[in-house]
């Protein structure tokens, strides 16, 4: 028999010793994770470009034909890589960031190109001119560079995801739900790697970069706001004011800037304000929502507003002349921003401006993504509840909101990326189905379902897309 005392002090000693192993196993599985997510991306990325070489030469549009005339000659044009790869990454939006980056100005000449991310194009200079040390931009190097960059940025991306879904889902009473999180964290980052957006992923497109800055300002926000009840959050102030108002407002607000949809990620700020107003917490509802809101917004005002306005008005009498604040210091502030303007003159975005008969293709292209947003809400809503999801579903409703009834509504399948709600509803059917858990459940067989074709589907969209893009054909 072991006496007491002896078993209590086995048991001081051997439970720190199993906690060490059981953090060391974790910390190896996950390592593991992410070189089993690291092959997967390049070997989706290889088979990409493949299809991209494999692609037709003539393309549905002349506009990339015109750029490549404008920059390169044309023996630069037929060497073998540019010929069968390069160029076949320059169609639709690629064609502005590419001038927009090969232009002196920092902004844009006419105003529709406001639209295409001066915030991307200028981000994508001042790299080049770190690289090369040079302020002539060299046209297949800025490319070459633009597209290494963009697989960086979706590669850090997923692996920001697999960091982020583990600190969601991994509350720290319980082994078994820290293995559920990482279960999570790798299912997640591999759907993350087959996104929908597809070919827009391989060129110069700036989506990578606010889905980047996205999930890295949630990561930053959800160490300082895991306790739901918002009674121990911001336990540490110096700590919790670089994570939160510093690093997840610059990452917001630069998001934002280089894609308008992720104004959306406010929505955190306004949740979080309330929710500690609501607890009468008023010194950290000032010193971090409140605070980080009134900063995103003031850089999106300056974007969005002022640094347009000065650059084209008064000049530009149509869209000048919707000033709120006429002849003062606030001038600058018209009735819709430039890009809203943009967006409605050139077009046609406005409430249900897309739905006509010629459009039901587009819709039809968009509709899985629609299908599993709107989904993935109601299951973390009412099926699942989870309290602390209920920003990112409002912000995934909403957002699900502009896509259906007022955007251009295909492209879902590239601007989705800034969204995670809908892969941790995945993840989390794919966990519940291996593990046998309500299997029996009609309405958890029809989720299964649902998750089970969508995944069919965005593999088989991901090539096709390629194609398409590859050859300047719609959709956009």
């Amino acid at each position: 028999m072991v006496h007491t005392s002896s078993k209590r002090a086995y048991d001081e000693v051997s439970s720190p010793t199993k906690h060490d192993t059981q953090l060391r196993t974790e910390k190896t599985s996950k390592w593991k994770d992410l070189g089993h997510i690291s092959l997967l991306f390049l070997a989706v990325r290889i088979i990409q470009y493949i299809l991209v070489l494999m692609t037709p030469l003539s393309s549905f549009d002349n506009s990339t034909r015109l750029l490549l005339d404008a920059y390169t000659f044309r023996e630069q044009q037929d060497k073998f890589f540019n010929k069968y790869i390069l160029n076949k990454l320059l169609p639709w939006d690629s064609v502005f960031f590419i001038k927009g980056i090969m232009s002196n100005d920092s902004l844009p000449a006419y105003e529709h190109e406001f639209a295409f991310s001066i915030t991307w194009t200028n981000l994508l200079k001042y790299i080049y001119r770190m690289i090369y040390n040079d302020n002539q931009p060299s046209f297949y190097k800025i490319v070459t560079m633009c597209i290494i960059l963009n697989n960086i940025l979706h590669y850090f991306s997923i692996i920001t995801l697999y960091h982020l879904t583990f600190v969601v889902f991994s509350p720290k009473i319980s082994t078994t739900h820290n293995r559920y999180a990482t279960q999570m964290a790798k299912k997640a980052s591999i759907l993350h790697v087959f996104s929908s957006a597809g070919g827009f992923l391989l060129g110069v497109y700036s989506e990578p970069l606010s889905c980047l800055l996205s999930f890295v300002g949630m990561l930053a926000r959800e160490y300082c706001t895991k306790d739901i009840s918002y009674k121990q959050s911001f336990k540490n102030p110096i700590r919790s004011f670089i994570l939160y108002t510093v690093i997840s407002t610059i990452c917001f607000s630069i998001a934002t800037w280089n894609r308008s949809n992720c104004i959306l990620l406010g929505i955190f700020y306004l949740y979080d304000l309330f929710q500690l107003v609501k607890i009468k917490s008023y010194q950290k509802a000032i010193q971090f929502p409140l605070l980080s809101g009134i900063a995103m917004t003031i850089s999106i005002v300056i974007q969005q507003y002022y640094i347009p306005y000065n650059h084209f008005c008064p000049n530009r009498s149509e869209w000048c002349n919707t000033s709120l604040f006429n002849n003062s210091i606030f001038s600058f502030i018209t009735r819709e921003s430039l890009y809203s303007y943009i967006q409605n003159h050139y077009w046609n975005v406005g409430f249900m401006s897309y739905w006509t008969i010629n459009n039901i293709p587009n819709f039809l292209f968009g509709l899985p993504n629609l299908i599993i947003l709107a989904y993935s809400s109601f299951y973390y809503s009412w099926i699942y509840p989870k309290n602390s999801l209920k920003p990112l579903i409002m912000i995934s409703m909403i957002f699900w909101f502009l896509m259906l009834f007022i955007a251009n509504t295909q492209i879902i399948n590239r601007v989705i990326t800034f969204i995670p709600l809908h892969l941790w509803y995945m993840s989390d059917r794919l966990i519940k189905n291996s593990n046998n858990i309500h299997k029996t459940d009609t309405q958890v067989k029809s989720d299964d379902l649902l998750v089970k074709y969508y995944i069919y589907w965005v593999i088989v969209w991901i090539a096709v897309q390629t194609v398409l893009f590859a050859c300047f054909l719609p959709p956009a």
